[in-house]
């Protein structure tokens, strides 16, 4: 299974993003866990919203910037975490109460991943975005064991 998610994209439109997103949530296992790595911009939150699509959820995706957690459901629940204002501390992370939220079947979307207490070492994937001279994006998606 490894093998066919280590793969290197190049998406030219937010649809194209979109639509790699949908493939991916068709494919991934339950209970995944995903750290999203990328500077501002890159389609970071564009991609979120293709996996809820790919996961049957219909509400909308929005940034959780503000509030840090939005979670979305239907059959699974989709979590979804910007980071960027915890510390990276253990407490910090233990303040989100994210078992008690973890219920199977889930996914585990975090932005700015490296500010949430040990989910790098112990996430399922990385999926990292970068930006071309060419407003195009390069997304890269490897399982991390």
């Amino acid at each position: 299974m490894s093998q066919l998610f280590d793969i290197e994209i190049i998406c030219k439109t937010e649809k194209d993003t979109r639509n790699l997103a949908i493939n991916f949530a068709k494919l991934l296992p339950h209970n995944s866990s995903i750290a999203l790595v990328g500077d501002l911009g890159t389609g970071k939150t564009t991609f979120v919203g293709g996996l809820a699509h790919g996961l049957g959820i219909s509400d909308g995706v929005r940034s959780p910037s503000f509030n840090i957690l939005n979670i979305y459901s239907s059959h699974v629940s989709l979590l979804h975490i910007d980071a960027y204002r915890l510390d990276g501390s253990e407490q910090a992370t233990e303040t989100l109460m994210l078992n008690d939220f973890l219920v199977p079947p889930y996914y585990l979307v975090v932005e700015w991943p490296e500010r949430l207490y040990n989910f790098l070492e112990t996430c399922t994937f990385k999926v990292m975005f970068s930006m071309n001279n060419d407003f195009s994006r390069t997304i890269c998606i490897r399982p991390t064991h």
